[in-house]
């Protein structure tokens, strides 16, 4: 029997996600999230967060740390199917128009925004990156749905692990931290955010942990988080001696909690063949998002000659 959407999580339709909600945006900041809003009649119909940073006089706007999609949030407007359209168009090139004079302004929109043809007509490039979600089935409905090749790896990693959500943001990152150092790799992310975010986000029971340990010692782990909608896989970490089947089984036990919840389960972004090939394996649907961004042409001249010489400073990452 399939669970309703979490009932204690507020529906705000300028809080469309997780990552709009002003406690996660002011971890993953320091406080630093700022807003522009639109109003008629009185009420505010838009809002669209962002953070600014400056780097050698330039200033950016760009996702922060564990913040996988943001764009605006939108009140429904009334009226007919083509007003509503050009109603929530205006809206949009409204937030966009009351956004300060940077140099460069790039955001993944969520999935509550259907096409991109306001970015584009306020001179926004556009382009698409997919994820994969898996709809609320019964367990059997799932399992059967995914490839022969995913369930086995599942089946032998199960013989010989044990999961669990007993693992805080401390163990969680000390554990990523010996596995990059292991592997002479170094992180790619801001691990102080992140461990903001998820300390922030187990303190609301809005996300946790899931560890899978041998012998009672940590091989893998994974952190979601989810709002009224979805259940987002957000970061994962394995042991260099952990099974292969590792990460597959935690992602199975998270899809089972996400369906239970009667959620859709977003694996966050497809960002390579590996990926690809892993979460198609689970038998889910492509899913587009839009990634809106717009620079100026000596903010694309500096990206350029960063390009070309890495030893040029870099105020793009």
């Amino acid at each position: 029997m399939l669970e309703k959407p979490t009932s204690d999580i507020l529906v705000d339709p300028l809080i469309p996600t997780v990552f709009h909600e002003d406690w996660w945006l002011d971890a993953a900041t320091q406080g630093k999230v700022e807003f522009v809003e639109h109003e008629e009649g009185g009420r505010t119909v838009g809002r669209l967060p962002y953070v600014l940073e400056s780097r050698l006089g330039l200033q950016s706007a760009n996702m922060p740390p564990m913040t996988h999609f943001l764009g605006p949030g939108i009140v429904e407007p009334q009226g007919s199917k083509p007003n509503r359209f050009l109603k929530t168009q205006g809206i949009i090139r409204e937030l966009l128009r009351k956004l300060p004079a940077i140099a460069s302004f790039r955001q993944k929109m969520h999935a509550g925004i259907s096409d991109a043809l306001a970015f584009q007509a306020e001179n926004y490039e556009v382009s698409v990156q997919f994820t994969f979600e898996i709809q609320p089935a019964e367990q059997q409905q799932l399992w059967r749905g995914m490839r022969d090749k995913t369930r086995n790896v599942i089946r032998r990693a199960e013989e010989h692990h044990l999961v669990s959500q007993d693992m805080d943001p401390e163990e969680f990152f000390r554990f990523a931290g010996a596995n990059l150092e292991a592997r002479n790799e170094s992180a790619n992310v801001d691990f102080a955010a992140c461990r903001a975010v998820t300390a922030a986000t187990l303190e609301r029971k809005r996300g946790h942990f899931l560890v899978a340990r041998h012998g009672g010692v940590a091989k893998a782990a994974i952190f979601c988080a989810w709002d009224s909608q979805a259940y987002y896989y957000l970061m994962s970490t394995r042991a260099a001696d952990s099974a292969n089947g590792a990460i597959p089984l935690l992602l199975w036990h998270a899809i089972q909690k996400a369906v239970a919840r009667g959620l859709t389960f977003d694996f966050d972004g497809v960002v390579n063949s590996g990926s690809m090939l892993l979460f198609s394996g689970f038998g889910g649907a492509a899913s587009p998002r839009y990634i809106v961004s717009k620079s100026t042409p000596l903010y694309r001249t500096l990206r350029e000659i960063r390009r070309f010489n890495p030893e040029v400073y870099n105020p793009f990452c």
